[in-house]
């Protein structure tokens, strides 16, 4: 029932901008991650995070990520994340690595529905320009996630639906919708996404994501 609800708000928001704009562009995101295990539901993670063309900006980027997460119980936990973005601007006169950092807190709270399972997400980021283009910016997030356990089959899938939306600096409202699964290979665990990016700006594109990952 919540993943119907889940699914029906996404459609309503979707249809609701479907018709602002018709750009839609391709990126990919990829991700690698080392986690350190202190005590028990606690982890710390740090990563290395290379995007193609994207964002509002449209240039490719390069992110360091220090991200901490306690659970609280079975079914709450809480994160804090830090990035510093270099953006690398290769057009136009004035060219070199453009600099930002964001800093975000999460809270997640999950339900089973017993083989599977049904998240949700709430968090609240800063984004703060070092150098370049771009403003400082508070966004809230917001994101529902339905985990399908499969029987014999390692890659359970997770789909999901995320809003986006900015409460100061350059207004932005953005959905996400798009699926994801992991599994341990390699030596970790390696992981697969992809999600469709609607802007309800007018002058800002859609997107088509591919993710991969890979954790230590």
């Amino acid at each position: 029932m919540k993943f119907r609800v889940l699914l029906i708000f996404s459609i309503s928001l979707l249809s609701a901008g479907v018709f602002a704009q018709t750009t839609t562009e391709n990126r990919t995101w990829t991700k690698l991650t080392y986690r350190l295990e202190p005590a028990k539901g606690l982890d710390i993670d740090i990563s290395g995070l290379y995007r193609t063309v994207g964002g509002e900006e449209g240039m490719d980027r390069w992110i360091t990520e220090l991200q901490v997460s306690k659970a609280q119980s079975k079914s709450l936990s809480f994160s804090t994340e830090f990035r510093h973005y270099s953006i690398f601007d290769n057009v136009g006169a004035s060219q070199g690595i453009n600099q930002r950092i964001r800093f975000r807190v999460n809270a997640t709270k999950t339900y089973d529905l017993g083989k599977d399972e049904f998240a949700m997400r709430y968090g609240i980021q800063q984004r703060a320009i070092i150098s370049g283009g771009g403003s400082d910016r508070t966004d809230v997030r917001i994101r529902g996630a339905y985990s399908k356990n499969i029987k014999d089959w390692k890659w359970d899938p997770t789909f999901y639906s995320e809003f986006l939306g900015s409460v100061s600096g350059n207004l932005s409202r953005r959905l996400r919708i798009g699926a994801e699964t992991d599994n341990k290979a390699l030596g970790g665990k390696v992981s697969f996404g992809y999600f469709y990016q609607h802007n309800f700006s007018l002058s800002s594109p859609h997107y088509h994501t591919l993710t991969l990952g890979y954790r230590l």
